[in-house]
């Protein structure tokens, strides 16, 4: 059941998967091919019940803010430890289906504090979500309504709980760090996301599914993952964003993007998937907040 679940989420590129309940979903509008259909963003609801809650994600992160903090000690405690000193972590880019992802397989990211109090949640993998050209619309969090050129998000479970399968079916079992990307030709690039570029590369011209091994360094990839006490974000209690949208999912958003070189768009936008189609525009429009605080920390 763990792996069924880490598939799951590696689909989260994905233009078209299963649900548990056996049907299957895309980006976009619903498509109906004899005797198939192939549920859009609007129409998940009729293959997972769930995508029709009360508290879905993505939301744009400017409406009804309706409290603020400043750095406190509050947040003196909210940090991610590594098992080294660099913040290295190994894992393989692999492909599944339509998508691919960055599965953790050795080292140690643990987040702790903040928000979330004494909860410590461990890292998990690692994904993106991005738009098919250079204009804005491939991130699914909009920041005060601007949506940038992707979003990359960093996915953790709760250790209080057995396994990660265990931790996706409790209200307080996942927690996601949302970063936004920032589409540059020139000034300050991000070496880490062009390394990862060059993987990727390698993954989408391979048979098989055994993926690229790599080390990523967090630190670079993410500066703001440093010093979480000095570090702008919105909090919020939301979903998945995809199938089956399990409400377990204690966000993070942080307010600052991080630079990516066109050469790492032109990588992602060109993976096509078992179809020959294009994997990119994998963005669920934002969802009410139907009440919901969300939560501004200034760092």
């Amino acid at each position: 059941m763990l792996d069924s679940l880490l598939i799951m989420f590696t689909s989260f590129l994905s233009c078209f998967a299963a649900v548990s309940q056996g049907t299957r979903w895309k980006y976009g509008e619903t498509v109906h091919n004899g005797h198939q259909t192939v549920f859009g963003s609007q129409d998940w609801i009729n293959g997972s019940r769930d995508c029709g809650g009360s508290a879905q994600s993505p939301i744009n992160t400017d409406t009804a803010i309706e409290k603020s903090f400043q750095r406190s000690t509050y947040l003196r405690e909210f940090s991610i430890d590594f098992d080294n000193l660099f913040g290295i972590l190994s894992g393989r880019l692999v492909k599944k289906g339509h998508s691919f992802s960055i599965k953790i397989e050795s080292g140690s990211a643990l987040l702790s504090g903040g928000p979330w109090g004494s909860n410590h949640y461990k890292l998990a993998q690692l994904h993106f979500h991005f738009g098919c050209n250079s204009s804005p619309g491939g991130s699914e969090h909009t920041l005060k309504g601007v949506s940038y050129s992707g979003e990359l998000y960093l996915v953790f479970y709760n250790t209080k709980y057995a396994n990660f399968q265990s931790a996706a079916e409790k209200s307080n079992g996942l927690t996601v760090i949302g970063v936004s990307l920032k589409g540059y030709i020139l000034g300050i690039l991000n070496l880490e996301l062009n390394k990862l570029a060059s993987a990727i590369e390698k993954v989408a011209e391979e048979d098989g599914n055994e993926g690229i091994p790599l080390d990523l360094n967090l630190y670079l990839l993410v500066p703001q993952l440093k010093d979480l006490t000095m570090t702008s974000f919105y909090s919020y209690k939301g979903t998945l964003t995809t199938p089956p949208c399990d409400q377990s999912v204690n966000w993070i958003v942080l307010s600052q993007f991080i630079p990516v070189s066109t050469y790492m768009m032109d990588v992602m936008r060109s993976l096509r998937d078992q179809n020959g189609l294009p994997v990119c525009s994998n963005a669920r429009p934002t969802q009410p907040l139907n009440g919901r605080v969300v939560d501004r920390y200034m760092g």
